[in-house]
């Protein structure tokens, strides 16, 4: 199984976060000390088996929407492909 931790931001390049997490899903940065301080607004929760978690119509449409307002409305549907749609979380193993 996969967790989502919601409501912490990646870290920016060349530096990295130590994240503990808690069985209730709170979310903790250790110190030197070994002590705590609870980031606030995070929270993990599981991610159960799953296939691609993506809103295909919604992105097409984009695409689709932005295309046509840049005068590709030709080259539009033959651009629409799944290249241009990327899965924002692959499908787990358990639920290919």
């Amino acid at each position: 199984m996969s967790v989502l931790v919601k409501g912490i931001e990646v870290p920016k390049e060349g530096s990295w976060t130590t994240v503990r997490i808690y069985p209730d899903g709170t979310c903790a940065v250790p110190n030197w000390q070994g002590d705590c301080t609870l980031i606030k607004g995070a929270q993990a929760v599981p991610v159960p088996p799953h296939g691609d978690l993506i809103e295909r119509k919604a992105a097409y449409d984009s695409i689709l929407n932005g295309m046509m307002m840049t005068g590709y409305q030709s080259k539009a549907l033959d651009c629409i492909n799944e290249f241009y749609v990327p899965t924002i979380i692959p499908a787990s193993e358990e639920g290919e």
